[in-house]
């Protein structure tokens, strides 16, 4: 069953905390090609009705100097369904599987990236193809990137074998980071996305209070665009430790505005410990279509919570422990321990399944991730 949006968001979060923020850090040398790794993962979330968890594999190994190719599988088992689409169907429990290979090329300064995904779930199916180029001078202290990618989705219903539709998605991407000490690194970038085709949930319904059987489906409009800008700071401190401060704005032609502040500590504690402390608050407005409780029947209506008014705070912690500097053919070994809290706080959804009980009350709930890892250097 598609919940789009909840695995979008949980995918997302599952990343966040993977690599510590000094391993981020201001580098004053040229261009390189990613290390030669190999990691292991999984990973839990359990909030609003619905569990995820599943396993993460990824392979990265360097030839000649100049080319670094990569594969990772990574798997999805999800139980239950959010209360909006419980509206209109059932819990369900379902596996997606994502496969995902790339290839980086280094030229002098230049390092150019090809990737493709493909995921597939019952009532699912999408395709990736990524390229991205970052460029850099001014004797390595400046670098630009820009990117593009193109997917192309298949959307079916489990109960409906003759129901089908198409959904593509067009993202650019451009970005300049500085190195303005060799202590502190500042970074601005900018995302549009343009979407075009099916765009809301075969499941959901809305509620339409003059309507006698009270539900109606979901009707979103054909196409989407949207616009993000995001601004960083990254200073290191002789402490051994390292601060992050980011600051993104996000508006559509849903008329969805959104603000996201993160703040992200990082500090090592003797040679084999680094802790990671994540800060995260989220707040956006609601879609102009969106309403929990329709009075009439409009061209478009949605009743998604995640494109209603709401809040969301994060805090997240990571502990990574290095186990050993070499072994046998392996450079050096890590394991990571990941946790996060997340509240979802909306002001314009009620949450309420039957709309023989619809309120105007506000539907509030808390999410819980975890993140076990195994990394290796080769």
């Amino acid at each position: 069953m598609v919940v789009i949006k909840q695995k979008m968001i949980a995918t997302n979060i599952f990343l966040v905390l993977a690599t510590g923020l000094l391993h981020l850090l201001v580098s004053v040398h040229a261009a390189a090609l990613p290390e030669d790794r190999a990691d292991i993962l999984y990973h839990y979330y359990d909030g609003g009705g619905v569990e995820v968890e599943g396993p993460t594999v990824l392979v990265r190994k360097n030839f000649a100097e100049k080319f670094s190719v990569y594969g990772k599988y990574h798997q999805d088992s999800i139980t239950g369904a959010s209360p909006d689409v419980l509206a209109g169907a059932s819990r369900y429990t379902e596996d997606r599987d994502e496969y995902s290979i790339g290839g980086t090329y280094l030229h002098d300064n230049t390092l150019m990236s090809l990737s493709y995904t493909y995921s597939d779930e019952p009532d699912y199916e999408a395709n990736t193809v990524g390229f991205n180029i970052s460029h850099d001078m001014f004797g390595d202290l400046t670098t630009i990137g820009l990117g593009f990618s193109s997917s192309w989705d298949t959307i079916e219903r489990v109960d409906a074998p003759d129901f089908e539709e198409k959904l593509r998605r067009y993202r650019y991407r451009v970005s300049l980071s500085q190195v303005i000490t060799k202590t502190f690194k500042a970074s601005l970038a900018y995302e549009a996305t343009v979407e075009d085709g099916f765009l809301n949930n075969p499941y959901r319904f809305v509620i339409i209070a003059n309507v006698p059987q009270g539900l109606g489906s979901e009707v979103y409009p054909g196409t989407r665009t949207g616009q993000a800008t995001g601004i960083r700071a990254t200073k290191y401190w002789n402490i051994r430790a390292a601060t992050s401060l980011g600051y993104r704005y996000f508006r559509d032609t849903w008329d969805i505005t959104a603000h996201t502040v993160d703040f992200n500590y990082s500090q090592y504690f003797g040679t084999r410990w680094l802790a990671d402390l994540y800060l995260r608050y989220y707040t956006q407005d609601a879609a102009d279509f969106y309403s929990n409780n329709f009075a009439t029947a409009q061209n478009f209506m949605a009743r998604d919570k995640e494109l209603s008014t709401f809040d969301s705070y994060s805090i997240g912690a990571k502990v990574s422990y290095k186990l050993f500097d070499e072994y046998s053919f392996f450079n050096t070994g890590t394991v990571n321990l990941a946790a996060e809290y997340i509240d979802y706080e909306y002001d314009d959804y009620s949450g309420i399944e039957d709309f023989s009980q619809i309120t105007n009350d506000s539907y509030s709930f808390d999410a819980t991730v975890l993140q076990l890892f195994f990394s290796v250097r080769y």
